[in-house]
């Protein structure tokens, strides 16, 4: 059985074409209901049907250090996070913030779910179908990519509230020229945050997901053959690293993956 770490909550009206886009990139999920499950390494990625929407959801475990989830959202209602019953994941009991693009999830529930998370690695033999390509190169979620208008404010949000750890602050021009770029870097609890601090940036939202491929040729000629828009494979800003982007809105947020050498 996986353990999960974090699961990354999409809902789109395009959800047909979301599923597709994802089996193709992580092979094959499993559908339950309306939603379509990926567990890859220690994240697991929904894809249900409706408004947009997009959220990372943090274990409730990992704020109160193995309690119940219902100690989690009272913890981050002291902290000025205040959140809601959503509709459960995998029998999982979720409560997430209005205006901010986290919530929390009981995770413990999730792993011991009815949901077979065994069935949602694609490299465990999980169900697929006659088109669906077999297991994926991709095997973990790199880093979640968020934006945000004011160094402090995303601090306070992931560091104060939710207890991730900060690791890192760097700015850089990009070679070609452009604006610079102010990152940050959290890690809570098995999941690293970068977060693009931008005056411009409305709020504080999901910007993107980069995903690690251990063979980054293979992935990009997998899935050229199956006709995605891709970016040539170019060297990352981190040293060791080599990256493509995935055009197109299919995937709902922007996506990268990463090769490390």
């Amino acid at each position: 059985m996986s353990t999960t770490a974090s699961v990354i909550a999409l809902s789109t009206p395009r959800a047909a074409e979301a599923v597709a886009a994802y089996t193709e990139l992580l092979g094959p999920g499993i559908p339950d209901g309306r939603a379509h499950y990926w567990h890859t390494g220690s994240t697991m990625l929904v894809v249900t049907e409706g408004d947009p929407d997009a959220r990372v959801l943090v274990p409730a475990a990992e704020l109160v250090r193995g309690a119940a989830a219902e100690e989690a959202v009272t913890l981050l209602k002291r902290r000025a996070i205040p959140t809601a019953p959503a509709e459960p994941i995998g029998g999982a009991a979720v409560h997430t913030a209005a205006d901010l693009p986290i919530g929390v999830i009981d995770t413990a529930a999730l792993d011991t779910a009815a949901l077979d998370t065994a069935a949602l690695d694609p490299g465990a033999g999980g169900p697929a179908t006659e088109s669906a390509p077999g297991p994926s190169e991709v095997t973990r979620l790199d880093h979640i990519v968020m934006s945000a208008p004011s160094r402090d404010g995303a601090l306070a949000l992931f560091g104060a509230g939710l207890g991730f750890d900060f690791r890192l602050e760097q700015r850089f021009t990009p070679a070609r020229g452009g604006e610079a770029v102010h990152q940050l870097f959290l890690r809570g609890a098995g999941s690293v945050v970068e977060i693009l601090v931008s005056p411009q940036a409305p709020r504080i939202d999901l910007w993107g997901l980069a995903w690690t491929s251990a063979d980054p040729d293979a992935t990009h000629a997998r899935l050229t053959d199956r006709g995605a828009d891709l970016s040539e494979i170019r060297r990352g800003h981190k040293p060791g690293t080599r990256v493509f982007t995935i055009r197109g809105d299919d995937l709902v947020l922007p996506t990268i993956v990463i090769g490390h050498d």
